[in-house]
């Protein structure tokens, strides 16, 4: 593994960026961090006093030595009773951890509570951009990745805002405070023990740019660890169907090892890290203590104030330890930081345009005037297509895979916007409706039914949260799922597995056609809802879905011309374009793309290529 440096210059720039994005939510809570370093001041200057009770103890008290006249008060107190003396001192010991502890208590709780509502709303933010992200990201995001993201990088994040900075604060205050007063009791000593300060600074800096590369790959082996463990036991079916199941513990096996290996080196160099720190601390204090003690044996200072000041010395590489590791955990974490900025960062191609009104309740009028667009540059999928279709019309899309049918249904939803052209709903340009109030009016019924992890009740009323019990249940009746419903254990209140998979197929799309039902919307969207029945529940399904189309603008991706045959637009996409248009009737008359493809299923040909070849295998 080679490491590489991050340079200074970018790390600081990733400083200032995580700052400035989640500043605003530290602001928030300034009165709590207010409490929170009052404490810490306080727990640093109780630790500045105690060790002042150990040389009143040694000098005036085992050496028997006078008290000094700014001790006069105690002395006229105790008359020289050594006695009294160590009695008022162990109090005064008992005073300070009582005082230190009060303090610290302040400190710990307001930082925590700071803390965690803080970064509570940071998770809040990131999972709330995340649902105004275009379908490109999710399609191209891992959620394995996501997850991580969302969970142990916010977490690192917290210790990046909150702990990384109180304990820079902690260090800082402790670290002057402690100056002053060695140089105060002793200015040479003082500088001895500043002899290992360079040293420590040099390692610090450059062990902690070859942690930030190694927790760099450690972040993204944790992602691609979470994102096999989350996709094969969704695909868990597929992977014991195709007996994959050893390929999938070596794929994994080799992620999980990477990501150990990652940590060991991360482990191995902060190791090194520390122990090189304490050997160079052992090292000052021996030069302090060697020097210090001999200042005592030629009278030049009392044993009470070697023991002081070796008590500060203590308390004075403490921090400049503190704050090597600090520096090793700000760039670890730093990492974690950035991940979730990334999110952040990412912008919705999609959005409410700045004057954007509430759609008034649509008559399902829809309307493509020269839509060009693709997903990624210079690869177009649809070309200057165009269509019209009344309220109240069904409108069904065929043609061969990848001709852009779905795109005609993204676009419609308003997924993505067209490069060129307009997407026309009553004559208004979509883009002139908010995001929320043009979707709330359209119902979708997808090929895969996409059910949640809550009750059945609470996926029909999906799309409508507030609906009475008597709604649900009328939508679940027209779906014909009233009556498997309410043989389940719990009825309505049956929880679902993930992605319903307590429920067989075609009872996972009544749910959601239950759903639509309830939702009644003006357009309704149906992409090839009976694909992967059997025959006898997909002519139950015809009934209803046809029951659900009444009356609404309703949109049909289908492979079988069974639910096609009755639509009152059937378009047929051919390399982006509309290449024919018309009633079922009416394009059987010609010798199109159409007439083709629906001799080819009721002859039941299995041809891969069509008669002028060159094409994939066709697909209504």
């Amino acid at each position: 593994m080679k490491d590489q440096l991050q340079p200074e210059g970018s790390t600081w720039r990733s400083v200032r960026t995580i700052y400035s994005t989640f500043g605003p939510h530290i602001k928030t809570y300034w009165k709590w961090f207010l409490f929170a370093y009052a404490g810490l001041l306080g727990t640093v200057l109780m630790n500045l006093v105690k060790p002042w009770p150990l040389k009143l103890i040694f000098d005036y008290i085992l050496l028997n030595k006078p008290l000094p006249d700014t001790l006069a008060s105690i002395s006229t107190v105790v008359s020289h009773d050594s006695l009294a003396l160590l009695t008022i001192i162990c109090f005064g010991i008992v005073l300070l951890a009582v005082f230190e502890s009060l303090f610290s208590y302040t400190n710990k709780y307001f930082i925590a509570a700071a803390g965690h509502s803080m970064i509570n709303d940071v998770r809040q933010r990131v999972f709330e951009h995340l649902q105004i992200l275009p379908q490109s990201f999710h399609h191209t995001s891992r959620s394995g990745d996501l997850v991580v993201r969302l969970t142990s990088d916010i977490n690192a994040l917290k210790k990046l805002l909150i702990n990384s900075v109180e304990d820079l604060a902690k260090y800082g205050l402790t670290f002057a405070s402690i100056i002053v007063m060695m140089l105060w009791m002793d200015w040479q000593l003082t500088l001895i023990a500043f002899v290992i300060v360079p040293l420590l600074y040099v390692i610090s800096f450059r062990f902690s740019g070859k942690v930030k590369v190694v927790a760099k790959q450690k972040r993204r082996k944790e992602s691609a660890v979470a994102s096999i463990v989350q996709e094969t036991v969704t695909s868990m079916a597929v992977v014991q169907a195709f007996t994959q199941e050893n390929r999938e513990n070596k794929r994994f096996a080799k992620e999980n090892d990477e990501s150990l290996q990652a940590d060991l080196t991360k482990t191995r160099l902060a190791g090194i890290f520390r122990r090189t720190v304490q050997i160079l601390m052992a090292i000052g204090t021996a030069l302090v203590v060697w020097y210090g003690a001999r200042r005592v044996l030629a009278g030049g200072m009392t044993p009470g104030d070697l023991i002081v000041f070796t008590a500060y010395l203590r308390n004075l590489y403490g921090p400049i330890g503190g704050f090597s590791e600090l520096l090793m955990d700000f760039t670890s974490d730093l990492v974690g930081g950035e991940r979730v900025a990334e999110i952040l960062k990412t912008d919705s191609a999609v959005r409410d345009a700045p004057d954007a009104i509430q759609a008034p309740l649509l008559r399902g009028e829809v309307a493509f005037e020269h839509v060009t667009f693709g997903y990624e540059p210079e690869k177009r999928v649809l070309q200057e297509l165009s269509f019209a279709a009344k309220p109240g019309d069904t409108v069904a899309l065929v043609g061969f895979s990848g001709t852009g049918k779905s795109t005609v249904i993204n676009l419609l939803l308003r997924f993505f916007d067209p490069w060129q052209g307009r997407v026309l709903i009553d004559g208004q340009d979509i883009r002139r409706f908010t995001l929320q109030s043009l979707r709330s009016q359209m119902s979708v019924v997808l090929q895969e039914p996409i059910l949640l992890r809550r009750t059945i009740r609470e996926n029909i009323a999906y799309g409508k949260p507030h609906a009475r019990m008597e709604e649900v249940f009328a939508a679940a009746q027209k779906a014909q799922a009233d009556d498997f419903i309410r043989q389940l254990p719990r009825g309505y209140e049956t929880h679902l597995g993930e992605r319903g998979s307590n429920l067989s197929g075609g009872q996972r799309q009544r749910i959601a056609l239950a759903r639509a039902f309830l939702r009644n919307a003006p357009i309704l969207i149906l992409d090839e809802p009976a694909t992967g029945l059997d025959a006898f529940t997909e002519a139950q399904l015809h009934g209803t879905l046809n029951l659900l189309m009444h009356g609404k603008t309703t949109f049909i991706i289908a492979h079988r011309f069974s639910t096609i045959e009755k639509a009152d637009l059937i378009l047929v996409i051919e390399d982006g374009r509309v290449v024919e248009q018309g009633t079922h009737a009416e394009l059987l008359t010609h010798s199109g793309l159409y007439h083709y493809l629906y001799t080819l299923q009721h002859e039941q040909v299995t041809a891969s290529i069509r008669p002028e070849g060159g094409a994939p295998q066709p697909v209504a």
